[in-house]
């Protein structure tokens, strides 16, 4: 177990985005959780997607979170224009061109994620005019050892770029990787239902009970 005063430390600043929520089940679960973004893939073509009807639909049911739409190589005129559209509080995106075109909307800038932190940073520097940048390392093997063997560099890189993390490491390691790296907080995703209206949470809910959220 690691001491209590870690995790407190830790949440004081810790938000939580939810990522390419599909169904109503994991949109309510989340909002319950007092998550940060509700974020849906609005990026027809592409693994994940919902039909904005649906999402329209789902947020109806869900209050707090800020609704996100992610996006993927859509241009920032036709984001700004489903953001007015569809109401969406925040958007994520992968392209940095006309970002000025986004203002007054909350903008997470999605990077998938390089061993390197050199790398990684050069990447985050040509970057303005956003709020956070999503660091995705899940498909980096041994990411864990990877962040901790060089977490003095990492932490001092998120300390200038708000970030937030999505990896795929047990719920355990989480508190010392947080403790370590100081990032702005953590990308989770949603998936598929087992049935309408059934899904297990066991993954995730290990997740928040080790934040110490209930």
């Amino acid at each position: 177990m690691f001491p209590t005063k870690i995790i407190e430390c830790v949440l004081l600043r810790m938000l939580i985005k939810a990522s390419t929520i599909t169904n109503l089940t994991d949109a309510r679960y989340f909002a319950a959780k007092e998550v940060g973004f509700l974020g849906f893939n609005l990026e027809e073509g592409t693994p994940g997607y919902l039909d904005p009807i649906y999402m329209k639909a789902i947020r109806e049911w869900v209050q707090g979170p800020k609704i996100t739409g992610e996006f993927d190589r859509t241009p920032a005129a036709a984001v700004r224009e489903a953001a007015g559209f569809y109401g969406l509080d925040a958007v994520q995106i992968t392209r940095p061109d006309d970002l000025e075109l986004l203002q007054g909307l909350e903008v997470i800038f999605y990077v998938p994620a390089q061993p390197e932190v050199a790398g990684v940073q050069a990447v985050l520097e040509a970057i303005s005019g956003v709020n956070f940048f999503l660091l995705d390392f899940s498909p980096i093997a041994g990411a864990e050892t990877l962040l901790l063997e060089n977490a003095a560099a990492w932490r001092d890189m998120f300390a200038a770029f708000p970030t937030l993390l999505q990896l795929d490491v047990p719920a355990t390691a989480l508190p010392p990787l947080l403790e370590a790296l100081q990032p702005a907080g953590l990308a989770l995703r949603g998936g598929e239902e087992e049935a309408v209206g059934v899904k297990s949470f066991e993954e995730i809910d290990a997740v928040f009970e080790t934040l110490g959220i209930v």
